[in-house]
């Protein structure tokens, strides 16, 4: 059972999913996502390039908010193995999506502000553009403290997410640097290791992608504060 301040965000993900459709991060159907989704893997690759001594055998995996499980799926191509890979997801419906096309993937239907997990289960905890959506903060501080927790000690979390959000839009509210300072508490329970910038910000982004695919990544070379989206990875201290 959800708890009532988990309940909003459940309704906000099923309203976002009725208004944009089914196609709206679809590879092959939207010319407009495909260099987004270059430029966020490409920065989660330069980020866990970042983390010492980490066993794709061995380590373990916890995407909280997984969706049909895209994201966690990038993990799969870095060398992870599926059975270490673990999804949770608010909606039912995208964790039977999710499951469908990971069937190896260990997946639940689960609220991410009480998770299920013992303390201390994965060697890396990760959440890809949740927070930005979730504008309680009572909220977002029990998910991040859950993150903390069901990491190991010397474990990573693995923060993909926007650092701005929409203007006059109230709906949404960015993981800025100082935000996530905040919510996973750097300096007392956790240490920073590296943040790498990601995707454009979206209606640019979308529009070099769909019209100028060719210009993508100078341009954010060139304007890095357009990248509206950054993975930062911290460690959770011992």
């Amino acid at each position: 059972m959800l708890t009532s301040a988990a309940q909003p965000t459940k309704e906000w993900y099923e309203k976002y999913y009725r208004e944009k459709g089914g196609d709206r991060n679809d590879l092959l159907r939207n010319p407009e996502v495909l260099f987004q989704h270059f430029a966020f893997y490409e920065s989660l690759i330069r980020a866990i390039r970042g983390i010492d001594h980490i066993d794709l055998v061995t380590a373990r995996v916890l995407d909280v908010g997984c969706g049909s499980g895209a994201s966690l799926a990038n993990f799969l191509q870095l060398g992870f193995l599926p059975e270490n890979l673990y999804g949770i997801d608010i909606l039912e419906e995208r964790v039977r999506s999710c499951r469908e096309r990971y069937p190896n993937f260990v997946l639940s239907c689960d609220d991410a502000t009480r998770m299920s997990f013992p303390s201390e289960s994965f060697d890396i905890v990760t959440e890809s553009t949740m927070f930005v959506q979730i504008t309680d903060e009572g909220l977002a501080a029990s998910i991040a403290g859950e993150m903390i927790r069901t990491c190991k000690r010397g474990g990573h979390l693995v923060l993909i997410d926007w650092r701005y959000g929409k203007p006059g839009n109230t709906a949404y509210r960015a993981l800025s640097a100082s935000r996530i300072r905040a919510l996973f508490r750097v300096g007392t329970d956790t240490r920073l290791v590296c943040a790498r910038k990601g995707a454009l910000v979206p209606p640019l982004g979308r529009l070099l992608s769909r019209r100028f695919p060719a210009l993508y990544f100078p341009v954010r070379g060139l304007l890095p504060w357009l990248a509206g989206s950054v993975t930062t990875v911290l460690q959770r201290l011992p």
